[in-house]
C-alpha cells in the first residue's frame, strides 16, 4: 500500500471540502479549487480529514492512489 496514499489529509479551520461525482472541491479564504479524481479511487470526508482509498489492488489503482 502507498505510504503517502494511506495517510489522511487534515482539513484546516475555515476550509470546506466537498466530493461529488469523482470531483473534489476545496473552498477556503484564499479561493476555490476543484480536482477530478480517478474512478479507481474513493474519496471520503470524515472528522475534518480527507481519506483516499483504492477500489482494488491492480497496478493502475496503486499508481493513482499515490498520485491522488
Amino acid at each position: 500500500m502507498s505510504r503517502i496514499g494511506k495517510l489522511p489529509i487534515q482539513i484546516p479551520a475555515g476550509v470546506k471540502v466537498a466530493v461529488a461525482d469523482n470531483t473534489v472541491t476545496v473552498e477556503g479564504p484564499k479561493g476555490k479549487l476543484s480536482q477530478a479524481v480517478s474512478p479507481l479511487i474513493t474519496v471520503e470526508v470524515k472528522d475534518n480529514e480527507v481519506v483516499l482509498q483504492r477500489k482494488n489492488d491492480e497496478r493502475e489503482s496503486r499508481a493513482f492512489h499515490g498520485l491522488s
